[in-house]
């Protein structure tokens, strides 16, 4: 997908799919990148990994496309974990709106992959 504000870069790796975000989400883009994530996760995925670290800016429509994106996978037994760097400009805004009670935060891809792994046992 080639959004105005957003680049996303899809990748399937084994039983999981990693989307790689770069730019801003908003209110502007937030629910067609959320139909398109929603659209490339296969039943038989473990989960998703978004990957946040070249990130810029995230308003609440990104904040509440995160907690969509994991009710939506949490009812097809699946598993969001989110990628988002210590010095990542967006993490202080999803620790305050405690997005890591639906998807972990991690700092790096092998974090978030082998989380998926122990989530499906």
């Amino acid at each position: 997908m080639r959004d105005r504000l957003t680049d996303v870069e899809l990748e399937e790796r084994g039983a999981a799919v990693i989307a790689r975000l770069s730019g801003e989400v908003d209110n502007s883009n937030a629910v067609e990148l959320k139909r398109a994530l929603e659209q490339r996760i296969p039943p038989a995925a473990l989960g998703l990994v978004v990957d946040l670290s070249d990130v810029d800016y995230l308003d609440s429509a990104g904040v509440e496309l995160i907690f969509q994106l994991a009710r939506r996978l949490r009812d097809r037994r699946q598993h969001l974990r989110l990628i988002v760097p210590p010095a990542s400009p967006v993490r202080r805004v999803l620790t305050i709106c405690d997005v890591g009670s639906v998807a972990p935060l991690d700092e790096a891809i092998e974090e978030s992959l082998d989380g998926l792994e122990l989530a499906s046992v």
